[in-house]
């Protein structure tokens, strides 16, 4: 189990029944993605996604556990963040993630409109719902 309660899942050549052509034979990428995300059902879905596509993976249920792993652990390089997140909100998190990692990939995912927001330069947005190739073109960008 990693910090906060959270799994931890890394094993790149992880599939499942009905898994896309996609996720098969993808090599493992250097890093991992912190997914933060409330619901618990979308942030264990997200993070076997995330896990499906190559990556090492963690979650968190809100930003106060997110900020804690991104201080306790190095390997991090991308967050994935739900933006409406009780409490600290995702844009709020992306802010002080930045403040501790600025070279953090940021990709904030949010199934509500942003048209007219600003996010900090750098900062991707992926609409919610999304597919496999959504999320690895995302990742990848």
């Amino acid at each position: 189990m990693a910090n906060m309660g959270e799994a931890s899942i890394h094993i790149c050549e992880a599939s499942f029944p009905g898994a896309t052509d996609l996720a098969d034979n993808q090599e493992c990428h250097p890093g991992k993605v912190l997914v933060v995300e409330d619901m618990a059902l979308i942030r264990l879905t997200t993070m076997e996604m995330v896990e499906l596509l190559g990556f090492a993976v963690e979650g968190a249920a809100n930003a106060t556990q997110a900020l804690a792993q991104l201080k306790q652990d190095d390997e991090i390089t991308v967050l994935l963040t739900d933006l409406g997140l009780p409490g600290m909100d995702g844009r709020q998190l992306t802010e002080e993630a930045l403040r501790l990692n600025p070279a953090l990939k940021v990709i904030i995912a949010s199934g509500y409109s942003t048209k007219g927001d600003v996010f900090p330069s750098g900062t991707s947005y992926l609409q919610k719902p999304f597919d496999m190739q959504q999320l690895d073109r995302a990742l990848k960008s």
